[in-house]
């Protein structure tokens, strides 16, 4: 089965630094006797030295650790920047926060690794197959589960519950409730918005809909009912910017590559529009 690959990695795939390594330099060679016969003996095992482990490992690590160093780095100085100059404050823990960095890059090398090797396969796989072997509805009922699925799984929604802890429940008693007594119900209502948006983007597949349509039925009413409760009711009016950053913690890591992979593998089934290009939106 043919599969294709963006350009932008073909290149970076292929310009790697490497380095060709003789197995005779990574295997001991066989004692022999005086009548150059060699001596039976059991195998040994290989043994590979650090030198050789980054001979092998360097030139895939690197170009992905710099990818994430192009990314990090720059928000980094911008952030020191902005302390210095705007803030007036010095950089406390200096070695602390570089080996923060540090690790965070680290971190993100591995994670998108497992995103592009692990996750990402796994979604198109799923929207790939399942259209061909189940009816309409299990396709939808298993779109919904995942979504609501990623959701539990993304790292700021636990950043968003952790918030919930600094609120004070005597200027914010609604929001503080929501956070703290009812964080799991807010949870579970987000992951349900993200499988009902997984819904509607398959059926959008399956029956050739525009999504402009699926936007303004969407978001006008949201913009409306901010506006009402931003005016009419200034205790709701608190849990208005959580409410619009449930929606910003659900775009992660961990949903975005999911659903945007789920979308492409049931666009490719379906085989309407730009298969190439689409994604639930």
């Amino acid at each position: 089965m043919e599969a294709e690959i963006r350009f932008g990695d073909f290149v970076r795939e292929v310009s790697l630094r490497q380095t060709h390594i003789s197995f005779n330099e990574l295997a001991a060679y066989p004692k022999l006797d005086n009548k150059i016969v060699p001596i039976n003996r059991q195998n040994e095992k290989l043994k590979v030295s650090l030198k050789d482990i980054y001979r092998i490992l360097g030139p895939y690590t690197t170009v992905r650790f710099v990818d994430q160093v192009k990314a990090v780095i720059p928000l980094a100085i911008y952030l020191m920047f902005f302390q210095i100059f705007i803030l007036r404050q010095g950089i406390a823990d200096a070695a602390l926060i570089c080996g923060g960095l540090l690790s965070v890059m680290v971190g993100l090398m591995l994670f998108m690794e497992g995103l592009k090797l692990g996750l990402m396969p796994f979604g198109e796989t799923i929207g790939n197959t399942l259209p061909v072997k189940s009816p309409l509805v299990v396709v939808l009922g298993i779109s919904f589960l995942l979504g609501v699925g990623v959701t539990f799984a993304e790292p700021a929604i636990g950043a968003l519950k952790a918030a919930g802890q600094i609120v004070s429940v005597e200027k914010a008693p609604y929001l503080y409730a929501m956070l703290n007594e009812y964080s799991g119900a807010l949870v579970l209502m987000v992951g349900a918005g993200v499988g009902l948006a997984a819904i509607l983007g398959t059926l959008r597949f399956v029956y050739d809909w525009s999504l402009k349509p699926l936007i303004y039925l969407s978001l006008i009413p949201v913009l409306l009912l901010t506006g009402y409760v931003g005016i009419f009711d200034p205790e709701l009016a608190k849990i208005i910017g959580v409410a619009w950053d449930c929606g910003a913690v659900t775009t992660g890591p961990v949903t975005v590559p999911l659903v945007l992979s789920l979308g492409i593998g049931v666009a490719s089934v379906v085989g309407r529009g730009d298969s190439s290009l689409s994604g639930f939106g």
